[in-house]
């Protein structure tokens, strides 16, 4: 068969078999036999309509798939059912367990395909983007515009640090689609050794990639130089090579590289403006020595005792939440921790510290699907959210703190509702079980000001008033800010 597809210019590893419900039988050896003849040859394999039938996962255990495809029963107003999105997020990590690619079908609104990115699905199909047709469509401008707004909303945005990859691109070759030639590839690589790969563009948008090691490979063999001399450089292109904006993160990024299909796994990345100009390319040796790098810059700035993100991570956070008119940052803290400190020993206080962190990470999904949570030290803890956030999340939060608590006090101190201490003149008291004060500060209420100090000094003020409350309820509370910083007066010219 190798031998057929080579004869007619064609490399069987860049087709498809797609499996549906319809085609598997109940002769599942036979039909596991087939599969595995077709991945000899170098085939690849799509399930689709997954979850739409009784076969789907007896065919799962009989092939695993390169690419799984979601029935559009599950795509059709995720948006709208948290069951959906819960079972969408455990077929994306059994799907990155298998190395395999999920694909949306029949994606049909924006909302839709807004709520898959944020689950983490990254490929999509459906009447959103164009009707069937016998060759692909080109995307408008306003659907391209749409989709560069969502994958800036949630793609760019799994890491903690701030360094994106364009300061890395370095300017690649080029060759302009429909002008160069098989042969006029095989010459330029002859002449530069150096040259690793090759950008096709189409006028200054980038639309394919050619390497040295697959344009080889594909011309390899005794026929298969005749076979590409005289066509058209791009038919050796990779057609869907990864392209990034220039403003993703150098850490996210490597993880997207990373979840390639092998024979992709280590060609470099195109990388390209906000117009869709081409900035250069960025090679995975790269990727790998800066994203570890920043990986470590980033585990010395967490917290040792939880694990979480400290100062430098949560200034960035609150920083770019300025620009974000609905964000709100949350201050929280302990009270009495002092005393329980003193009381319970510093190993159980810090197993109070760590009790907290647990309780506020569960908590991030029901205050925001994109909030984040830092530990500036000690029991203090920030959590942003560039969404609203309402008060009955937040008040959820304190209960789950409230509830969580009592397996880290004594029970005959719980049966009281208050430990015994010393306060500092050495003189027995009776303290309240320990509570949390959490202060919301909408990003709104501190208009015109860009730095993070401003939200932390409303926070203060209002922490003071929670504390007042807790003391007299003895339950954990929270407040809103409804308080408005002043503008900054304008400048005036001299």
């Amino acid at each position: 068969m190798q031998a057929e597809f080579a004869n007619l210019g064609l490399d069987q590893r860049n087709f498809v078999v797609e499996i549906t419900e319809r085609a598997s039988g109940e002769d599942y050896d036979a039909f596991e036999r087939q599969i595995r003849y077709y991945l000899e040859q170098g085939f690849k394999i799509a399930l689709d309509n997954l979850g739409a039938g009784h076969s789907g996962l007896v065919t799962l255990v009989t092939c695993p798939p390169h690419f799984m495809k979601l029935d559009m029963t599950l795509s059709r107003d995720i948006h709208r059912h948290s069951y959906k999105q819960r079972l969408t997020r455990s077929l994306i990590a059994f799907s990155a367990s298998l190395d395999a690619s999920l694909i949306a079908e029949g994606v049909e609104t924006w909302e839709e395909l807004e709520t898959m990115a944020r689950l983490g699905v990254r490929y999509a199909q459906g009447f959103l983007f164009a009707r069937p047709a016998p060759l692909p469509p080109e995307l408008s401008n306003q659907t391209r515009i749409e989709l560069r707004r969502i994958t800036r909303q949630f793609h760019y945005r799994e890491s903690d640090l701030n360094e994106t990859v364009g300061p890395l691109a370095i300017r690649c070759g080029t060759i302009r689609e429909k002008e160069k030639r098989g042969e006029d590839v095989n010459r330029i690589f002859r002449e530069h050794p150096a040259l690793d790969h090759l950008t096709v563009l189409r006028d200054e948008r980038p639309v394919g990639l050619i390497t040295r090691q697959h344009y080889f490979t594909k011309t390899g063999g005794p026929v298969g130089y005749h076979l590409f001399q005289w066509r058209p450089a791009e038919e050796l292109a990779r057609l869907a090579p990864l392209i990034v904006e220039d403003s993703i993160n150098v850490t996210a990024l490597a993880k997207l590289a990373m979840e390639r299909p092998p024979d992709e796994l280590y060609d470099p990345v195109i990388v390209i403006g906000a117009a869709g100009n081409l900035v250069g390319t960025v090679t995975i040796r790269q990727l790998i020595i800066r994203s570890t790098a920043l990986e470590v810059q980033l585990a010395q700035g967490s917290s040792p005792l939880t694990g979480l993100p400290g100062n430098r991570s949560i200034e960035g956070w609150i920083l770019s939440a300025l620009d974000q008119p609905n964000a709100h940052v949350l201050y929280a803290d302990l009270d009495r921790f002092k005393e329980y400190n003193d009381c319970y020993g510093f190993l159980r206080g810090d197993e109070m510290i760590r009790c907290l962190a647990r309780v506020l990470s569960r908590s991030l999904p029901t205050l925001s699907s994109e909030a984040k949570l830092g530990h500036i030290g000690g029991d203090d803890f920030v959590i942003v959210s560039p969404a609203a956030v309402d008060a009955e999340s937040v008040g959820g939060l304190c209960r789950g703190f409230d509830g969580a608590k009592v397996e880290l006090f004594d029970p005959a101190d719980v049966e009281r509702g208050f430990f015994r201490a010393t306060d500092r003149r050495g003189q027995p008291v009776e303290v309240p079980l320990v509570t949390l004060s959490v202060a919301v500060v909408p990003c709104e209420a501190a208009q015109n000001v860009d730095h993070p100090g401003a939200l932390a000094q409303m926070a203060a003020s209002l922490k003071r008033k929670v504390k007042e409350m807790t003391s007299a309820s003895r339950k954990s509370e929270f407040l809103f800010e409804r308080r408005r910083l002043p503008l900054r007066p304008e400048r005036t010219k001299d």
